[in-house]
């Protein structure tokens, strides 16, 4: 959550306002006929900066409108210089503080538009030197002057602000960590909040040299919660529960998420009741549907009696609780808190800030200017994790795509409403624009992904263009290179073009190490996990100089790794440790459990590769079991390519495929089960149907770029049991997954 503060500015003379109202009143023109005098008072000077020449960052004259209050503001300060302190027309002290301020809160926006430098215009030269001066010279005058004293506070924030820009994230720690030492009772509650707020904004601020400390991060957030309820601000205090929530979340600390979450859930008045599934299975089920809430006006709060910063935390909440149960693998309790989230979009929640700015009314003292994730950035965040929330893949209209595509339509559009401020600069209009793209990149990673699943291969290309060109014409392709090449991997996997997949998921392995940032160790992860299922399913052509235990050993690293990776990788760990299992009961008892895994988190990609596996151990021993197994595998292979209206299901006499060759494979042991129960016409029947579905699979891998045949649907035969080809509803099916990791 962005809760960098803008320092609220030093009360405006009461000057202006006399001034204001002499100019509206029609008197007669002998009384305000003046002397000609072509040099302007300095408070005039201050009115016009302050009053007509600011214009938001998204404004063309935004520019030179900072040009010209820097030369208003420098004119101002010189004539008080030629005019001397006390004389007629001269700055009284309050307003020479206040110019001051102004003179470096007007240089910082010019020193985030890039105005600095080599390449600097005449008039933005030696912008810097200026705003230090400006700087020492108001803090001075707060030290000499007893009544200006609570203004010092301020100046140090701007300070503080002027050496985040620099990144000088060390010093600026410093700096306010010295301030906040200073602070007393006497200190209004604007200036405490401010103080600790842009120290937490410095606290989590990082670059190639210094990184975020989290733990002082969570320290201050601590004390300022406690200084928030001890002056009855409570929703400060709230705001402080959102916040370290996500310091966790962003830390990777999941252990203390969950506590956090519920908090953070229950001082912004969210409460969800889940109750317990009723047929005997897991109380975290795979419905998508809310849960029996408490009353609505207590899990969905009314947006009309709530503040613009109360609305504000609980849409950071809700998002992020929403992640974290996701994380978890606990759908059921995820869905209502999505729900709400949509609930309040749908209610205009984010026309309560548009512009990403809050005035926040404190219980004592003056207001305070709180600057938040802009509303735009809100909107396109719901449609992100709201597909990623829903990931059940199979189906007709899986919700996941669904939601991904109109997120992307609406990241799409040509011109984007996006208000700012005043108080906002040019740069924060480029982190806005920067977080904008990157959200659009994860859309189309994440929609790539489904359509791999879904074997909607000529869209998954598409889909991996599209994102190619985003992310070069961004300046981005650096971050996303890991990603893309994963998801080329998977692809080609797919595709059963084995060896480009064993390169990219190398590569993948290589750019999650060295991506410029941080490593990706769950694209790294997912890379591994690849490249381990490939040799297993290859052994023939990709096992390890002919020596099952260096393969083995590498399995249960990776083995070791997804342990380490938490809830997203348990029914991985369970599938390749079962590959490896001992005895048959010791490999039945993992499978078990990793079906349990995928049904729990709704993964029903990966839930058929197992149930395949499952089925096969029943075989010999268990027919009837073995065809009740295989006849699920069957319906999800259906279903994993299903098109979205029922006509298209039979094109040219063809059924729906699906997953091509996992429907071969399920098909070739019904025939084998038929044959041995000595029902020959069934296995006949099978045997035609399998044929169509080799036929696919041979399409499938002879299938040049873009070419869409052998994707959805089969020839068909008038022998072929009607049952094969029908797609199962969405109510037939539990949940999604796959050995591909998703990596959005």
């Amino acid at each position: 959550m962005n809760t960098s503060n803008t320092p609220t500015r030093p009360p405006r003379p009461s000057r202006l306002k006399g001034a204001h109202k002499a100019k509206g009143k029609g008197r007669p023109s002998t009384t305000v006929a003046e002397p000609n005098n072509d040099t302007p008072a300095p408070i005039l000077l201050i009115s016009l900066v302050a009053g007509i020449l600011s214009h938001p960052p998204d404004h063309p004259n935004h520019i030179p409108s900072l040009r010209a209050s820097l030369d208003a503001l420098r004119q101002c300060l010189a004539l008080h210089t030629t005019l001397g302190s006390g004389s007629s027309g001269s700055l009284s002290l309050e307003q020479e503080m206040r110019a001051y301020g102004m003179m470096a809160e007007i240089g910082i926006k010019v020193l985030s538009a890039g105005l600095c430098g080599r390449n600097a215009p005449d008039w933005a030269s030696g912008i810097e030197l200026e705003i230090d001066n400006a700087i020492n010279d108001g803090t001075r005058l707060c030290q000499q002057i007893a009544s200006l004293r609570p203004h010092r506070p301020y100046f140090s924030l701007m300070r503080a602000h002027l050496l985040m820009r620099q990144n000088q994230f060390k010093t600026c720690r410093a700096l306010l960590k010295r301030e906040i030492a200073s602070l007393t009772s006497s200190d209004s509650s604007a200036t405490v909040y401010t103080c600790y707020f842009t120290y937490l904004a410095a606290l989590l601020a990082s670059s190639a040299r210094q990184s975020a400390d989290v733990p002082n991060t969570l320290q201050a957030l601590a004390k300022l919660q406690n200084i928030a309820t001890s002056r009855d601000d409570n929703d400060i205090a709230a705001l402080c529960l959102a916040n370290r929530l996500q310091v966790l979340m962003c830390a990777g600390l999941w252990d203390l998420v969950g506590e956090a979450c519920d908090a953070a859930e229950a001082a912004t008045g969210l409460t969800f009741d889940v109750s317990p599934t009723t047929n005997g299975s897991s109380a975290v089920g795979t419905s998508d549907t809310p849960s029996n809430a408490k009353h609505s006006s207590s899990t969905f709060p009314d947006i009309a009696a709530a503040t613009p910063l109360q609305i504000n935390t609980r849409l950071h909440v809700l998002i992020l609780s929403v992640i974290y149960h996701t994380y978890v693998s606990q759908p059921k309790t995820a869905s209502p808190r999505l729900t709400c989230l949509h609930q309040m979009l749908d209610n205009d929640a984010l026309g309560t800030f548009p512009d990403g700015c809050i005035h926040i009314t404190l219980s004592s003292g003056p207001a305070m200017l709180l600057r938040v994730t802009h509303p735009r950035v809100l909107y396109e965040i719901a449609f992100l994790i709201s597909g990623l929330s829903k990931r059940d893949v199979a189906g007709r209209k899986p919700r996941c795509r669904v939601f991904l595509q109109e997120g992307l339509g609406v990241a799409n559009e040509e011109e984007k409403m996006v208000p700012f401020s005043t108080s906002n600069s040019t740069r924060d209009i480029q982190e806005i624009e920067e977080k904008l793209n990157n959200i659009k990149g994860d859309m189309l990673c994440h929609l790539a992904s489904i359509h791999i699943m879904r074997s909607e291969f000529n869209e998954a290309e598409e889909t991996l263009v599209t994102l190619i060109a985003h992310a070069r014409s961004n300046d981005s392709f650096q971050s996303f290179a890991p990603r893309i090449v994963l998801l080329q991997a998977h692809l080609a996997h797919a595709l059963g073009k084995t060896d480009r997949a064993l390169q990219c998921y190398h590569a993948a392995s290589f750019l999650s190490k060295s991506n410029g940032k941080a490593p990706d160790a769950f694209v790294g992860l997912s890379a591994r996990i690849g490249e381990v299922v490939l040799r297993l399913s290859s052994k023939d052509q990709y096992s390890i100089d002919g020596d099952d235990g260096i393969l083995k050993a590498m399995t249960f690293e990776v083995i070791s790794e997804c342990r380490r990776g938490g809830p997203p990788f348990e029914a991985v760990v369970k599938l390749l440790e079962a590959v490896w299992a001992g005895g048959i009961i010791d490999m039945k008892a993992k499978l078990k459990a990793a079906i349990e895994s995928t049904s729990r988190s709704q993964d029903n990609h990966l839930r058929a590769l197992i149930l395949a596996l499952m089925a096969n151990m029943y075989l010999l021993t268990a027919s009837d079991h073995a065809q009740v197994v295989l006849k699920t595998c069957q319906q999800l292979a259906i279903g994993l390519g299903a098109p979205l209206n029922k006509e298209d299901e039979l094109v040219n006499g063809g059924i729906v495929a699906g997953n091509a060759p996992l429907g071969l494979w399920v098909g070739e042991k019904f025939a084998e089960l038929y044959r041995r129960n000595d029902k020959d016409e069934k296995a006949d029947r099978q045997m035609q149907i399998n044929r169509s579905l080799q036929d696919a699979v041979d399409r499938l891998l002879g299938r040049e770029k873009g070419d869409t045949s052998g994707e959805t649907t089969v020839e068909n035969d008038d022998s072929m049991e009607v049952e094969v080809g029908a797609v199962p509803s969405r109510k037939e099916f539990q949940a999604p997954g796959h050995i591909m990791m998703d990596t959005s």
